[in-house]
């Protein structure tokens, strides 16, 4: 689950940047709506190479989520208690060699507000020998408007007569900012491979494709608290404020002024744009 709370910033911290919007305001496939359905990620030559699928329950909450890729298939199942609150989900991930991945996560609550997760990890592998399960740890920490401003994520591996109690291990933190209306400033995350970075976001004020996610935990546990979708993006190094690149992003919208695609492109400092990525939405 440690990869879905980094916040994903390659895919889901949606954005959007020009005032481009679609001719005939329709999204792919042909339809207009306003809860996320699909998300592509298509790569050169037209290819698909990730594919996210929502499905929801008569009340609108989340209950399936289904990700593709050529990396294998992970099916998200979520589980609601009596107040149609998340109290846990299960993340299952198998992979071309038929390996599988259990990942079975417990919220913690204070009242409403979802505080912590405990992860219980396990696996079924056909054909590697890492199979030791493990437990891990995330702790939420909000600022006064009850967004999340801080993710810390705990691990323990070997884990097999583990509790979420004896997890201390701390692996990595991300420090979230916001501004008044409630969107993502700025984003920082202690777990790096080159150089210590942090990245900064301005907004729009067209929908973001999650806005009519429920229930608002899931948005929060994914990163999709943003209101609104991001018009720019710079990366800075985290040491000396150097700036070390930029995010363009380039949109077209449906009637409802949701996103229907998204092209967004990453240009180091100092040097020219790398190949755009593409991300293709429908909704309910």
């Amino acid at each position: 689950m440690k990869n879905l709370f980094l916040f994903a910033l390659a895919l889901v911290v949606f954005s959007c940047s020009s005032d481009d919007s679609s001719d005939d305001g329709m999204l792919p496939g042909g339809s207009s709506g306003t809860l996320i359905k699909t998300v592509k990620k298509v790569i050169s030559g037209g290819v698909v190479d990730e594919q996210f699928d929502y499905e929801y329950n008569a009340l609108g909450n989340i209950t399936k989520l289904t990700s593709v890729t050529v990396y294998g298939v992970t099916t998200t199942t979520f589980d609601y208690d009596a107040d149609d609150r998340i109290v846990s989900f299960t993340e299952v991930k198998t992979d071309p060699f038929n390996d599988i991945r259990t990942e079975v996560n417990y919220f913690e609550y204070d009242n409403d507000l979802a505080v912590g997760i405990c992860q219980d990890i396990t696996y079924d592998n056909e054909t590697s020998s890492f199979d030791d399960p493990e437990v891990d740890k995330i702790e939420f920490d909000y600022n006064a408007s009850q967004y999340v401003s801080m993710f810390t994520h705990y691990y323990e591996e070997y884990a097999e007569d583990y509790t979420c109690d004896d997890v201390t291990s701390m692996s990595n933190t991300e420090d979230l900012e916001y501004d008044a209306t409630g969107n993502m400033v700025r984003y920082e995350n202690s777990d790096y491979f080159w150089t210590p970075s942090y990245l900064t976001y301005t907004y729009d004020d067209k929908n973001h494709p999650y806005a009519n996610v429920k229930p608002d935990t899931f948005r929060k546990l994914y990163g999709f608290s943003t209101i609104n979708n991001i018009s720019s993006a710079n990366e800075y190094n985290a040491e000396n404020d150097e700036l070390l690149g930029t995010i363009s992003y380039s949109y077209e919208f449906n009637s409802s002024n949701y996103p229907t695609v998204l092209e967004r492109t990453y240009t180091e400092d100092g040097g020219t744009p790398g190949q755009a990525t593409r991300y293709e939405y429908t909704y309910y």
